[in-house]
C-alpha cells in the first residue's frame, strides 16, 4: 500500500507523539523510581536488562558512558578478529586512553598483527572520537585459538580438549614437546603468546628434537639443519614459500594449557 505524502507527514507526527509520551512517562517513572536509595539500587539492576537499558537509551534518559561505546564497537569488529584466528578484550579505560588485550593471532608483533591493532584503533577512534589512543596490553595469551571458544570448562575433555602443561613449566623461545593421543605437539611462548604446532617436519616427515632455536629479524626459526627452517611465530616456512606448519587451537585456564589436535 502507497502513502500519499501527506499521510507519510501525518503517520511521523502521529510516531513523534507516541514517542513524546512514552518518554514523558518513563521519565517520570524513572524520577520517581529514584527518588529513594533503593530505588536507585532497584534502577541500577534494571539497566543492566538489555531491553530496558536499550529502550532508556532510545529516549535518551541514561547516556552511553564510554566504556559502553568502546565496548559496543568491539563487538562490532570482534567477528572480523574472530575470522583471523584471533580476539579482543577491553582492559580498561583511563582517561581518554583505551587498554585492549588482542589475543590469538591478532597478539604478537608481527607485521599483521600490527595492522589488526592499527585497524582496531582506527575503528575506535572514528566511532569514539573522543578516544585520544588505544594501547595494547600484553599479556600471555593463546598463539592460535578457535573460532568457536564458548566452551564449557568443565567439559573440556569432552569437547576435544586435551590438558598439557602448565604455563610455569614454559619458557619463552625455547621448544617443548609433548603428545597428546599419539599426536607430536610443539609448544612455544614467543612475545607473551603460546603458539602449538604439529610437531612434523612437513617436508620430512619427522618431528623436530632441538632444545633451542634461533632468532634473526624478528624471526624464531627451528629445523633439522639449515637448508629447511620454519618461522615458529606464524608457522611458516622460510625456505619453501607456502608450506606452513599445521596449527593447534590453545586454551589457557588457571594457568593450564589446553590444546585439541582435532583427533
Amino acid at each position: 500500500m502507497d502513502f500519499t505524502d501527506y499521510q507519510l507527514k501525518k503517520i511521523m507526527e502521529l510516531k513523534k507523539a507516541i514517542e513524546a509520551f512514552h518518554e514523558d512517562a518513563l521519565r517520570k517513572l524513572v524520577k520517581i523510581v529514584r527518588s529513594t536509595d533503593e530505588g536507585k539500587q532497584l534502577m541500577l539492576e534494571a539497566i543492566e536488562d538489555p531491553s530496558v537499558y536499550a529502550m532508556l537509551l532510545l529516549h535518551g534518559i541514561i547516556k552511553q558512558n564510554l566504556y559502553t561505546k568502546v565496548a559496543a564497537v568491539m563487538e562490532e569488529i570482534r567477528p572480523y578478529l574472530n575470522s583471523h584466528g584471533g580476539d579482543i578484550e577491553l582492559e580498561k579505560i583511563d582517561g581518554n586512553v583505551v587498554y585492549v588485550r588482542m589475543q590469538g593471532a591478532c597478539s604478537g608483533c608481527s607485521l599483521s598483527a600490527v595492522t589488526l591493532k592499527n585497524g582496531v584503533e582506527e575503528a575506535i577512534k572514528a566511532r569514539v572520537p573522543e578516544v585520544e589512543r588505544v594501547e595494547m596490553v600484553n599479556d600471555l595469551s593463546p598463539g592460535y585459538m578457535p573460532y568457536k571458544r564458548n566452551v564449557d570448562e568443565g567439559d573440556l575433555m569432552n569437547s576435544g580438549w586435551r590438558e598439557g602443561p602448565n604455563v610455569d613449566e614454559l619458557e619463552e623461545n625455547k621448544p617443548y614437546y609433548l603428545t597428546i593421543d599419539e599426536v607430536d605437539v610443539l609448544l612455544i611462548i614467543i612475545d607473551n603468546k603460546i603458539m602449538a604446532y604439529r610437531n612434523r617436519c612437513p617436508h620430512r616427515g619427522i618431528p623436530f628434537t632441538q632444545e633451542t632455536v634461533e632468532q634473526e629479524d624478528h624471526m624464531v626459526l627451528i629445523g633439522h639443519d639449515n637448508t629447511l627452517r620454519f618461522d615458529l611465530t606464524n608457522g611458516e616456512c622460510v625456505t619453501v614459500p607456502h608450506i606452513q606448519l599445521e596449527p593447534f587451537p590453545v586454551r589457557i585456564e588457571n594457568k593450564q594449557v589446553w590444546i585439541r589436535t582435532g583427533n
